[in-house]
């Protein structure tokens, strides 16, 4: 180390000037005197801050020694940081070069009489208190618990939930049994007991809900809007040919392993009477909306009860579909409607009986059957003999530890999950349901049912709120029925708001094809475009020496 040399300017009084300083700091401290000139004190009534720099002092090991308040020199190489409990420093700092110390937040004032407020994010007055973050789960106090601001209506403060009584764990059920029950990992706990809903906070608009999933809510009256009946163009139909004939044939043999197939291919076709079914449907689709009171676990939060406003009306929710004519079901809680009650299950405990022991704790070990001790057979000699002894599973005990309670005789209360509290609420229940009737109109020996299971040429669609029926078809028989329907479906379903609906007039091909094979004249149909068979009279329905293994 090089010996130190003396600074020209000695150090003036009350730290005014630059301190003797080691000979490789002697740039730096000519660089930093215009910036310690420059910064003047901000506010009036402050004390200014002290010019130059403190003389430093050699620390051992070459570390500099606290910082000082005012403006520091920074030191290069590293610089260890200020321990913790120092008061905050006057202005800006200058920061070193390597491995700074901790940022401080914000900039304190000195203390004149009472602390001044902290500068940055200064603390706010909330709904809810900052040691308690808001829950996600939507759960609330109950209303004679809420502590409202002013200025902040609708909003209360967090409570946890209710922890469990003291004393709990030597809570002793009035219907434990007095000798363990045997050990059956099928039993089950306690039925839930019936609860009492007249004594929850009414709603205005659903004072008359309960438990149960009440009778279907009539929507408003609804007139939908008259518009002019659009024109009705209609399609043309298909035909099969012979050979698609012959080929549906084979193809309907080779799906049935005992049908023989050498009437298919030997048959001599005489005759194809080509036609078509006329198959019309009405599809209108619905929905339907009823409430009940459900519940579930209080975990704490916000309650949205009937003191935060009127509950809207069933029809006023919005809910729609996910997609039309599509039958499912959606569900949403109604607003303003919540409230809190003690756990009708484990009546505000957070436990009940363990099902499978009773509350005991033990039941009755099923390899000794509770005696201790159970039969063995040993080998003495050249036979068997058997013994009496100890019970390896319970140790002799008789009894071994529920798993299920694991020991204790209570388990969680699942209704509640241990929470003591429930959250009421009154739930609407939304099914969109699609109604279908159809009409089906074939002249041949074909039964008629068959015509929906396969497809066809769509003739005419039409898709409205309130279609208009079919008159301008060639064939009377369809504007008849599809009047009938459309009255029909305009009458019906009265408890349901009506969304859309949708006619369809599809014509499906049917050929009667007549053949002989032998001396065999008999016939099958072919219709739809999946080409299906009908034929009751095959010849070969079952072939000689067939078996099913």
């Amino acid at each position: 180390m090089e010996p130190q040399q003396a600074h020209p300017y000695p150090p003036p009084p009350q730290q005014q000037g630059f301190a003797p300083q080691q000979q490789g700091f002697a740039p730096q401290q000519q660089g930093f005197s215009p910036q310690q000139q420059g910064f003047a004190p901000q506010q009036q009534g402050y004390p200014p801050p002290q010019q130059g720099f403190p003389p430093q002092q050699q620390a051992p090991h070459g570390y500099p020694p606290p910082p000082q308040q005012g403006f520091q020199q920074p030191q290069q190489g590293y610089q260890q940081p200020p321990p913790q409990g120092f008061p905050p420093q006057q202005g800006y700092q200058q920061q070193p070069q390597a491995y700074p110390p901790p940022p401080q937040q914000g900039f304190q004032q000195p203390q004149q009489g009472y602390p001044p407020p902290q500068q940055g994010y200064a603390p706010q007055q909330q709904a809810y208190p900052p040691s308690q973050p808001m829950p996600s789960n939507g759960a609330v106090p109950p209303p004679e618990q809420m502590q409202t601001q002013p200025g902040l209506p609708n909003q209360v403060q967090e409570q946890a939930p209710r922890p469990l009584p003291k004393g709990a764990a030597d809570f002793k059920f009035d219907n434990v049994p007095d000798t363990d029950p045997d050990s059956d990992a099928e039993s089950v706990n306690d039925p839930t007991p019936e609860v009492d809903v007249s004594d929850m906070a009414k709603a205005e608009g659903y004072e008359n809900v309960g438990v149960n999933v009440g009778a279907p809510i009539p929507p408003p009256v609804y007139e939908p809007p008259q518009t002019e009946k659009p024109e009705e163009k209609f399609g043309e139909g298909s035909r099969i040919s012979e050979e698609e004939a012959r080929d549906a044939m084979l193809q309907f043999v080779a799906e049935h392993c005992c049908y023989g197939s050498r009437p298919a291919k030997q048959m001599s076709i005489k005759n194809i009477l080509p036609g078509s079914a006329l198959h019309y449907e009405l599809e209108t689709y619905t929905e339907q909306r009823n409430t009940n009171r459900v519940h579930m676990p209080y975990y704490g939060g916000p309650v949205d009860g009937p003191m935060n406003g009127i509950p809207p009306g069933p029809w006023q929710i919005d809910i729609r579909p996910d997609e039309l004519f599509r039958d499912h079901t959606k569900k949403a809680e109604v607003p303003h409607t919540s409230t809190l009650k003690d756990c009708h299950r484990c009546y505000a405990r957070g436990f009940i009986r363990c099902g499978r022991c009773y509350g005991r704790g033990r039941v009755r070990c099923s390899g000794c059957r509770g005696s201790g001790r159970r039969n063995k057979r040993v080998k003495r000699g050249d036979h068997y003999t058997t013994t009496r002894v100890t019970c390896s599973s319970c140790h002799g005990s008789g009894r071994k530890r529920c798993f299920r309670c694991g020991g204790d005789g209570r388990v969680t209360c699942p209704t509640c999950q241990g929470q003591c509290t429930l959250r009421w609420f009154i739930q609407l229940t939304v099914n969109f349901i699609n109604q279908l009737n159809d009409y089906i109109l074939e002249k041949s020996d074909m039964p008629d049912q068959l015509i929906r299971d396969v497809s066809g040429v769509i003739l005419f669609e039409q898709t409205l709120l309130a279609v208009w029926p079919i008159s301008c078809y060639p064939v009377e028989e369809i504007n008849q029925n599809s009047l009938s329907l459309v009255n029909h479906h305009r009458n019906s379903w009265t408890d349901r708001r009506k969304l859309q609906q949708r006619q369809r007039l599809r014509a499906v091909a049917v050929s009667e094809v007549h053949y002989n094979w032998k001396d065999v004249n008999t016939r099958y149909w072919v219709y739809g475009n999946e080409k299906k068979v009908y034929a009751p009279d095959y010849p070969h329905q079952c072939c000689w020496g067939c078996t099913i293994v």
